[in-house]
C-alpha cells in the first residue's frame, strides 16, 4: 500500500530521500464507508488525512476531495480538526502520524509552508511548483567584467573587446561606472572619429541599466526590454560581477523568435497597421509560454504591458499623421492602465488633445485606432470607453472641466469614469498633457472625505464568495456552482487601493505600486500588505490560468472559477486569499466610514 504513495503531489515533491522515507514509515491506511464522518470540527487529529481513493466532502462545502487530496491541513499546526469531513463513497485515506509531519516541518520551510496561517509566506512558497522554482540571473551565463582606466581611447576598448571575446567594455569614473558597448564602437566608425586618440569618456553609456545576482531571469528580461538594452551589468552586494547579454538571456527560455525583444523587434518594423498582427500573435503564444514556465504573474503583467504599451503606441503613430503627436496623449485605461492586464481584454482608452489644436485627421485616426484593435483581438468596451468616443477625446481645459463634474457628483457613473481615469498611463505623444491633468486631479480631493467615501462605496456591492467560516460559497455562472474571482476577489483590492491612493495623493497606478507606497508612508500596516500583494497575485494567477484554458476550448475569457476543477492545495491558497480580501473589504468600509452613507 505505502510504495504506491505519490511524492510528486504537493506538499510531498519538496521532501528529500530522507524525509521521504520517513513519511513512508510512518504511512497507515484507513477504511471508511460512504456516508461515514471522517472527523467532526473541534476534535483532536493525531494524522494528516490524504486521500489514497473514493471521495471526501467537507461540510457546507460543494467540492469534493479526491485521490492525493490533503484534508484539512491546517489542523496539523493546532492539533484540533477546523472541519466536518464525510465519506461520499467508500473512501481510503493514508494516516500519516502528526509528530512525524511536524518534525519534518521543523526541518522543511517548503513542506512547512503548507501549513502556515502566515499568508504571505504560504503564498509565496507554495504558489509555485516546487520544479518550477524561479532561474536566478546568477545561474545564467555570465561575461566577466573587462575594464578600462578613464584615460583609455576607444582603439584600446576594441582591442580590449576582441581579446576578450567581448561585446562591452567598462570605465570607472569618479562619478560612477559607465559602459561602452560595440555599437558605441560603430558609430565612433561611422563618424569618422579617429579611434587611435578618441577617449573613451566621451562615448560611455550612463547610468547603467543593472539587476542584481539573486534576482530571477525573468526579472532580468524584463528590464532588458523596458529600457531597449542589450545587456545588462550583474551586481553583488554594490560590486559588479558579471554581464548578462541579451543572447544568453534569450536562449535561456526560447527557441524561436515569439520572444519580447523579437516581438518588440515585429512591433519595431512594422510600417502598416496590419503588419501588427503578427505581434499581437505572438504575445500571445509568448504568454502561454511563460506561464506555462512558471513565470511569476506580477513579471508577466509587467512584461506583456511593456509590449502592448509598445503596440498601442506603434498603431496609433502608424495612424497619426507626424505633425499631430507633439500635440495629443495617447492614454490606455483600466487594467491595462495599471499594468495588470495579461490576456487581451475590452478595450479602454482615451486621448487628451492640446487646448486649442485642431486635426481633420484627428477624428479618422481615433476611429481606425479602435478597428485595428477589435481586429488584433481586443474587444469594444462596453461602456464605449475609446478614443473614438468623443466623451474620451478632449482637450485639456474640458476634462478639466470633466473631472469637475466627476467630482461634484458621486454618482455611479461619476464614480466609475474617476475610477478609470485614475489607473490612466500615457502611451505615446506629448506625455506632460497627461502630467497636467494628474497634477489637477489630486487638488482638494485628498480633504473631500464625503466624495472619497463615496468613490470607496463599491466595494460594498461584491462580497468576497467565502463565509464566516472559511467555506467557499459557489453560486455564479450559469449552473450557481463557480466563483467570480473578479467581483469577489480582485475588483475590491483593486479599488480599495485606488481609493486610498486618491486620498494621499499617490501617483502609481499599478495596484502592486500602491501596496507599497501606502506600506512605506504608513498608511497600510507593512506584513498585512504583503498578505494583500500575495494574495491578489494568487487571484490573478488563477484569473489567468482560467483564461487560457477557456482560450484553448475556444470559449470566450471569463472570470469564473470552479471550485471542483481546483486541487487541494489550490482551494486552500484560495480561501485563504479570500479571507485577506475579506479583511481588507472591511478595513476600507471602516476607514472610509462606509456603513454610514
Amino acid at each position: 500500500m505505502t510504495t504506491s504513495f505519490d511524492f510528486n503531489r504537493a506538499p510531498f515533491n519538496s521532501l528529500n530521500t530522507a524525509e521521504r522515507d520517513r513519511v513512508a514509515a510512518a504511512l497507515d491506511v484507513a477504511y471508511y464507508a460512504a456516508g461515514s464522518v471522517i472527523q467532526q470540527q473541534g476534535e483532536g487529529v493525531d494524522a494528516l488525512l490524504v486521500v489514497m481513493k473514493g471521495l471526501v466532502r467537507e461540510a457546507g462545502e460543494s467540492g469534493f476531495y479526491g485521490c492525493f487530496d490533503v484534508l484539512d491541513s491546517k489542523s496539523l499546526l493546532s492539533g484540533n480538526a477546523c472541519c466536518t469531513l464525510h465519506a461520499q463513497e467508500d473512501t481510503l485515506l493514508w494516516h500519516i502520524r502528526r509528530d512525524v509531519a511536524m518534525k519534518i516541518s521543523d526541518a522543511n520551510s517548503q513542506f512547512a509552508a503548507f501549513f502556515y496561517a502566515d499568508v504571505a509566506r504560504k503564498l509565496a512558497a507554495l504558489s509555485q511548483p516546487v520544479q518550477e522554482l524561479q532561474p536566478r540571473v546568477a545561474d545564467a551565463v555570465l561575461h566577466t567584467p573587462c575594464w578600462l582606466a578613464e584615460s583609455a581611447t576607444v582603439m584600446d576598448a576594441a582591442r580590449l573587446m576582441k581579446r576578450a571575446h567581448s561585446r562591452a567594455v567598462l570605465v570607472r569614473e569618479a562619478e560612477g561606472v559607465g559602459i561602452f558597448t560595440q555599437s558605441d564602437l560603430r558609430n565612433v566608425v561611422v563618424d569618422g572619429l579617429d579611434a587611435n586618440h578618441e577617449a573613451i569618456y566621451r562615448h560611455l553609456k550612463r547610468p547603467l541599466i543593472c539587476v542584481k545576482a539573486e534576482d530571477d531571469l525573468h526579472h532580468a528580461m524584463l528590464l532588458m526590454m523596458r529600457h531597449s538594452v542589450q545587456r545588462l551589468v550583474v551586481l553583488e552586494g554594490d560590486e559588479v560581477c558579471g554581464v548578462l547579454e541579451q543572447v544568453e538571456l534569450m536562449s535561456a527560455f526560447f527557441n524561436n523568435a515569439n520572444n519580447p525583444r523579437g516581438i518588440t523587434a515585429q512591433i519595431g518594423r512594422a510600417n502598416h497597421p496590419d503588419a501588427l498582427l503578427a505581434a499581437v500573435k505572438s504575445t500571445q503564444q509568448l504568454i502561454r509560454t511563460l506561464h506555462g514556465n512558471g513565470m511569476k504573474i506580477t513579471l508577466l503583467a509587467e512584461l506583456v504591458g511593456e509590449i502592448r504599451q509598445r503596440l498601442f503606441s506603434r498603431l496609433f503613430t502608424l495612424l497619426a499623421p507626424p505633425e499631430m503627436l507633439p500635440h495629443v496623449c495617447l492614454l490606455v485605461l483600466g487594467s491595462e492602465g495599471r499594468g495588470e492586464q495579461i490576456l487581451n481584454t475590452d478595450q479602454d482608452n482615451a486621448l487628451i488633445i492640446e487646448d486649442g489644436y485642431q486635426h481633420p485627421d484627428l477624428e479618422r485616426v481615433c476611429r481606425e485606432f479602435n478597428q485595428h484593435l477589435i481586429a488584433f483581438g481586443y474587444p469594444p468596451c462596453p461602456g464605449l470607453v475609446m478614443v473614438s468616443n468623443p466623451l474620451w477625446r478632449q482637450s485639456v481645459s474640458e476634462y478639466k472641466r470633466q473631472i469637475n463634474t466627476w467630482t461634484s457628483s458621486a454618482s455611479g457613473e461619476n464614480v466609475m469614469h474617476m475610477a478609470i481615469w485614475l489607473d490612466a498611463r500615457p502611451v505615446c505623444g506629448q506625455l506632460a498633457l497627461f502630467e497636467r491633468l494628474r497634477q489637477y486631479l489630486q487638488q482638494d480631493l485628498g480633504d473631500n472625505a464625503a466624495f472619497l467615501s463615496r468613490f470607496a462605496f463599491p466595494v460594498e456591492q461584491f462580497s468576497p464568495p467565502i463565509n464566516l467560516f472559511s467555506r467557499l460559497i459557489a453560486i455564479a455562472g450559469p449552473d450557481k456552482d463557480a466563483l467570480d474571482i473578479k467581483k469577489g476577489g480582485i475588483f475590491p483590492v483593486v479599488h480599495g487601493l485606488r481609493s486610498l491612493a486618491l486620498q494621499y495623493g499617490i501617483d502609481e497606478c499599478n495596484s502592486y505600486q500602491r501596496i507599497q507606497r501606502l506600506s512605506d508612508t504608513g498608511h497600510l500596516n507593512e506584513n498585512f500588505g504583503r498578505d494583500l500583494a500575495e494574495s491578489l497575485a494568487f487571484l490573478q494567477g488563477l484569473q489567468l490560468k482560467a483564461g487560457l484554458l477557456n482560450q484553448a476550448m475556444d470559449k470566450p475569457v471569463d472570470h469564473l472559477i470552479d471550485p471542483a476543477a481546483l486541487t487541494t492545495l489550490e482551494r486552500e491558497l484560495l480561501k485563504d486569499t479570500l479571507s485577506v480580501v475579506k479583511q481588507f473589504r472591511q478595513l476600507i468600509s471602516h476607514h472610509f466610514k462606509l456603513g454610514m452613507l
